[in-house]
């Protein structure tokens, strides 16, 4: 029985006559293009599985992240409302205070939304203080001179009592530099709140520390993202 090679004979197309050996090699060529062609489709089809088993694996072996958001709160505030007796000039109803309080807490958001940097634990502390105090209905009075440190703290002038004062609030270590001795029960307030491990802010007026807050950071899962 003869081959294919020597069933192939001359071929005429179109008026042209090909040799035996030319279509030969044109069925080479053409047995090789398809030859190519099914092996890039196969070549294909095995990686979209592996990629697709990849993309399994990936899943099954790395959990979601998580994501915090953090949280700060007041844990307790204590106010003397006169601590220089002799004077009544220098008595203020609790209200008042956390009025001043949250009128220095105003300067500052206004002064962190200037801010190119993100705020220290610091600010957020005293902005966290001004949203609760927002949150209890408090509201702020006007005020000038308001000014900032990261050490010191905020300071401003307000009018109370038809007299422009001075408030100031603070960390309690610069603000035991910046104000008179500490009455008793502030004292033992900020020593109770260093000893829990909260951040301590003391309000002054006139040099006169008039309150203390305690405010405790902790960071709470909010969601996880894979």
């Amino acid at each position: 029985m003869p081959n294919m090679t020597q069933a192939l004979g001359s071929v005429e197309i179109a008026g042209r006559i090909y040799t035996s050996s030319q279509v030969q090699l044109a069925l080479y060529i053409l047995v090789g293009l398809i030859a190519l062609i099914l092996l890039g489709l196969v070549i294909s089809v095995i990686r979209k599985k592996g990629g697709g088993n990849n993309k399994k694996r990936k899943t099954k072996s790395e959990p979601p992240a998580p994501q915090y958001e953090e949280i700060f709160e007041i844990e307790s505030e204590i106010f003397e409302t006169n601590p220089y007796k002799s004077d009544p000039d220098t008595h203020f109803e609790e209200p008042i205070l956390r009025t001043v309080t949250l009128t220095l807490m105003i300067g500052l958001r206004e002064y962190l939304a200037k801010l190119a940097e993100n705020p220290s634990d610091q600010h957020k502390s005293m902005s966290a203080i001004a949203t609760q105090l927002e949150a209890r209905g408090v509201t702020p009075i006007a005020y000038t001179q308001w000014n900032q440190s990261s050490i010191q703290g905020v300071a401003a002038r307000i009018i109370l009592s038809g007299k422009s004062r001075t408030a100031l609030f603070g960390p309690s270590v610069a603000m035991a530099k910046a104000s008179a001795k500490f009455p008793d029960e502030i004292s033992l307030a900020i020593e109770s709140a260093h000893a829990a491990g909260h951040s301590v802010f003391v309000l002054a007026i006139d040099g006169l520390a008039y309150g203390v807050f305690s405010v405790s950071h902790r960071l709470q899962l909010i969601a996880a993202t894979s």
